[in-house]
């Protein structure tokens, strides 16, 4: 079946790979076969490169299409917006051809999948993980969707390893639906092994891990935290005993920075390595230096580049002909598949553009605008003109837009699930904290990890405002360190006075 549909009816077939998953379409075809009558023999017949009519492919699309597990990532025919400009994978077009020709009807096609269930073997889709979090977990890093289940269906979900026939069968039916719809299962004709490990995550969990692997950068930012650039490296070693940990601990993403991540000399080493983990991978770039042609051979799900305003706001952060770069690579992040975010700081130079860039950004199809107001230090120390009044600054901080979070929740305040390994090899609670680190990542991330005090929200000097579950506490470092109130989150939320530099 895999020469008859795979390789002379689909033109995204590769003979040099062997495929773990392959679309829904060949399985049914492959299990079918087995159990139609004449229907292999009709498959072996079959003319080199069927080209079945738009309308025939369409009536397939809720049979098959919606269970498949590349209807969500990579399927150009279901990503298409004019179908007819796109080929379908052979499966659908195989299918399509039969019913066509009445070698099939549209009634049988509607009842196969009860009879053809119970020959599949299901498998979690590659891009999707099981997490032992605080509670049972499935985490799409595709998607960045995170999927909370519960016991029962944890256990099934742990033997959906792709060796079990007619293991959806034993599902819930509406559970076994919605894992399809979502594109999380994948379904193969022949036993398809993958291997499935977890194991309890500490508590809080450690989710979001950003990786700062280089001091260097190829800008001097007037805001920047870090202050000025300097030449130490984390170690290739380092970075990829963090990684292969984060996974182990149950982590969900990597954010790989700097500095600026790709003047670390070791980048495209472990570029090429990114796809060994079971994470998100998302880098944090300035944008200046992501050409088409670097960004061709990135292996991450998402690029997170800085935009802060209009050529006027950003430059005056940036530096003098960095916006035309930046919005000219911002191209070649979308061209090239990639997610896409961006996040600004609101400073004194840009509050009059926001709104206009919020606009440019939704047109550009950016999936993710986080706003933040900068803290104090670093190198803003050296420019007070450019730190916006926060009184002014917090209304626009409702401008963004997306679903990622890296701050709080369950009763705790900020940064219950993100620490930060830095250049020096330290570990942190974040880049803002490399002043008080927890460890050195060789005692080991975990070990690190397990003596951060997670703060509560009841132990705040905040506790008991009304807009507290709301606000979270908001940065601890902003607020200085301790229990004090954020004073940018007060201001935002119409709880106590905010303050400046020099208050």
């Amino acid at each position: 079946m895999r020469e008859i549909i795979c390789r002379h009816q689909c033109s995204f077939f590769n003979p040099e790979k062997d495929e773990a998953e392959t679309c829904l379409g060949y399985a049914w075809l492959t299990a079918w076969s087995k159990i139609r009558p004449g229907l292999k023999e009709i498959l072996t017949g079959l003319p080199a490169g069927v080209t079945p009519r738009v309308g025939s492919l369409a009536s397939l699309e809720e049979a098959v299409c919606q269970r498949c597990v590349f209807r969500a990532h990579g399927c150009d025919f279901a990503a298409a917006a004019e179908p007819e400009t796109v080929q379908p994978c052979g499966g659908l077009k195989v299918l399509a051809w039969l019913q066509e020709r009445g070698y099939i009807s549209a009634a049988e096609v509607q009842a196969a999948w009860e009879k053809i269930t119970p020959r599949l073997y299901v498998r979690l889709g590659e891009h999707v993980a099981l997490r032992r979090l605080e509670a049972p977990h499935l985490y799409d890093r595709l998607a960045d969707e995170l999927y909370e289940v519960n016991e029962e269906a944890f256990d099934w979900l742990a033997q959906a390893d792709g060796t079990r026939q007619g293991w959806g069968a034993q599902a819930d039916a509406e559970f076994f639906a919605f894992l399809l719809e979502e594109s999380l299962l994948a379904c193969s004709p022949t036993p398809a092994p993958r291997k499935l490990s977890w194991r309890p995550s500490p508590l809080p969990s450690l989710r979001y891990l950003e990786l700062m692997l280089t001091e260097r950068c190829n800008l001097r930012c007037a805001h920047c935290y870090l202050g000025d650039a300097g030449t130490t490296d984390l170690p290739l070693a380092s970075a990829l005993a963090a990684l292969r940990e984060l996974e182990e601990m149950q982590g969900l993403r990597a954010l790989l920075s700097g500095g600026e991540a790709l003047l670390w000399p070791h980048w495209w080493d472990l570029n090429d390595r990114l796809g060994d983990f079971e994470l998100r991978m998302i880098l944090l770039s300035n944008g200046v230096l992501l050409t088409p042609e670097v960004v061709s051979r990135l292996r991450v799900q998402e690029i997170q580049v800085s935009l802060d305003g209009l050529e006027q706001g950003h430059e005056m952060l940036r530096g003098r002909g960095t916006w035309d770069r930046t919005v000219r690579n911002l191209k070649a992040v979308q061209d090239a598949g990639l997610a896409l975010s961006v996040a600004t700081m609101i400073h004194a130079g840009n509050l009059e553009e926001l709104e206009d860039l919020g606009e440019l950004l939704q047109q550009w199809g950016v999936r993710e605008w986080n706003l933040d107001v900068p803290c104090y230090s670093g190198r803003l120390l050296l420019h007070p003109e450019l730190y916006a009044d926060p009184a002014a600054a917090v209304s626009f901080l409702g401008l963004g837009y997306g679903g990622s979070d890296h701050g709080a929740e369950g009763g705790y305040a900020c940064g219950v699930h993100h620490a930060a390994v830095l250049p020096t090899g330290q570990v942190a609670k974040c880049g803002l904290y490399a002043h008080r680190p927890l460890g050195r990542l060789a005692e080991g991330l975990e070990t690190c990890w397990r003596r951060l005090k997670h703060l509560r929200l009841e132990e705040l000097e905040c506790n008991g405002c009304d807009y507290l579950t709301e606000c979270r506490g908001g940065c601890r470092f902003r607020a200085g360190e301790g229990l004090a109130p954020d004073p940018v989150m007060c201001l935002r939320y119409g709880g106590l006075p905010g303050g400046g530099p020099g208050t």
